[in-house]
C-alpha cells in the first residue's frame, strides 16, 4: 500500500532535512549581508585627516610661542601673566566624540587667547579708564558749565614710573601675514596717541591724572615694541605723520572733560585694535576651527552613513532570519499532514480490506448452512 503513496512517503522521510536546509540558506543569507555591510562600512568609514592635525600641532606651536613671548613681555612690564594650560588633543580623531573634545579644547584655547591678549594692554588700559571715569563724572557734575582752562602747576611733575624695556622677542606675536605698510602705519598711530598722552599729561591739574597719562604714554612706548621691526621707512609714513602734526597741534588745546573721555575711550580702542589684532595664534586658530568644521561635517556625514548601512542591512538579515523560520515551520507542518493523510489512506485501505474479508467470510458460512438443507 506504501508503494502506492511513493512521493507523499518521500516527502514526509525528507522534511526535518529540507527544513534544516532552508533554515542554513537563511544563515547562509545573514551572513552574506553582514559581511557585505560590514565592507560598505568600511568603505564609507572616516578616515583620520592630516591637515586637521598639521593645523592643531601649528595651533600648539603658535599658542606656546604666544605664551612665551606674553609672558616675557608681561615679566617685564610688571604685568600678572594669566594662567593658562597648554592644548592637549587626541592622538587619533577619528570619531565624533574626539571632535567633541577637539571642540572644547578650541573652546578653551579662545578663551585663554583673549586671556593673554587682554593681560598685554592691561597696564595701559587702566590708567586711560580711570581718567576716562573721572572726566565722565567731571562732565556729569559740570555739565551745564564750560570746562576751565587747566593750568600748569608750578611745582615739576612727577616723574612717570619707567617700565623696564622689552627686548625684541625672536618670535613676532602677529602674523606674516601683516605687511610692511600695515606695520609702519600702526607705528605711526601708536606714535600720534603717545603723543596725545603726553600732550594732555602736560596740560593735567591733578597730579595723580598726570602720573597716570605718562604711565599711559610709557606704556604704548613698550607696546610699540611688539610690533615687528621694519628697516625701511616708507615715505607715505613720513608723510601721514607730518600731515597729522596739526592733530598733535589741535591735541595741546584744551578739550571739554567729555570730549577728552570720548577722546580716550577711542584711543583705548585703536590701541587694542592696533596691538591685539593679526596675531600668529590667531591665523593659527582661524586655520584650526575652519579645518576642524570642516573635518567634523564628514565625520558626521560617514557616522550616518554607516548606521544607514546596518540599519538596512539588520533589517534585511531579520527578514531573511523570518523567512527562513517561516518556511520551516510550514515544511514540517505539510510534512505531518501529507502523513496524516497517508495514513488515513493506508488505514482506511487495510480497513475496507478486512471489511470485504469479513463479508466474504460471511457469504461463505451461510452457503455453508444452507447446503445440507438444500440435500433435504
Amino acid at each position: 500500500m506504501k508503494q502506492q503513496y511513493f512521493f507523499g512517503y518521500l516527502f514526509v522521510r525528507s522534511a526535518k532535512g529540507l527544513a534544516l536546509l532552508v533554515t542554513l540558506i537563511g544563515i547562509g543569507f545573514c551572513v552574506l549581508q553582514y559581511s557585505q555591510a560590514n565592507t560598505a562600512v568600511s568603505a564609507v568609514a572616516y578616515q583620520p585627516s592630516t591637515s586637521l592635525r598639521r593645523a592643531l600641532g601649528n595651533l600648539k606651536d603658535a599658542f606656546s610661542a604666544t605664551e612665551q613671548i606674553v609672558g616675557a613681555f608681561n615679566a617685564d612690564n610688571q604685568i600678572a601673566t594669566p594662567k593658562v594650560q597648554p592644548p592637549r588633543f587626541p592622538t587619533i580623531i577619528e570619531s565624533n566624540a574626539d571632535f567633541a573634545h577637539v571642540n572644547d579644547t578650541l573652546s578653551r584655547i579662545d578663551q585663554d587667547r583673549q586671556l593673554l591678549k587682554q593681560s598685554v594692554v592691561s597696564r595701559f588700559e587702566a590708567p586711560a579708564k580711570s581718567i576716562e571715569a573721572k572726566l565722565r563724572a567731571y562732565a556729569a557734575n559740570r555739565e551745564s558749565q564750560p570746562s576751565p582752562t587747566p593750568v600748569a602747576l608750578a611745582n615739576p611733575a612727577p616723574t612717570a614710573k619707567s617700565f623696564p624695556s622689552s627686548a625684541q622677542p625672536k618670535r613676532s606675536l602677529f602674523s606674516s601675514k601683516l605687511g610692511a605698510g600695515e606695520v609702519e602705519k600702526r607705528r605711526t598711530d601708536i606714535a600720534l596717541r603717545k603723543e596725545f598722552l603726553k600732550v594732555l599729561g602736560t596740560k593735567a591739574e591733578n597730579p595723580e591724572n598726570r602720573l597716570n597719562l605718562n604711565e599711559a604714554a610709557d606704556q604704548l612706548n613698550a607696546l610699540s615694541r611688539l610690533l615687528p621691526e621694519k628697516v625701511e621707512t616708507s615715505a607715505s609714513a613720513q608723510s601721514s605723520s607730518a600731515s597729522s602734526d596739526p592733530q598733535a597741534e589741535q591735541a595741546r588745546k584744551v578739550f571739554p572733560s567729555e570730549r577728552v573721555a570720548g577722546k580716550l575711550e577711542q584711543i583705548r580702542g585703536e590701541v587694542t585694535e592696533i596691538f591685539l589684532t593679526s596675531w600668529t595664534l590667531d591665523d593659527a586658530f582661524e586655520q584650526a576651527s575652519d579645518v576642524r568644521s570642516i573635518e567634523s561635517n564628514k565625520c558626521r556625514m560617514a557616522t550616518l552613513a554607516q548606521k544607514g548601512i546596518w540599519l538596512s542591512a539588520v533589517s534585511r538579515i531579520l527578514i531573511g532570519l523570518l523567512a527562513a523560520a517561516l518556511v520551516s515551520f510550514l515544511i514540517l507542518v505539510c510534512a505531518d499532514l501529507v502523513k496524516t493523510f497517508l495514513d488515513t489512506a493506508s488505514h482506511t485501505g487495510v480497513v475496507a480490506d478486512a471489511i470485504n474479508a469479513l463479508r466474504g467470510s460471511v457469504v461463505t458460512t451461510k452457503s455453508q448452512t444452507r447446503s445440507p438443507e438444500s440435500v433435504l
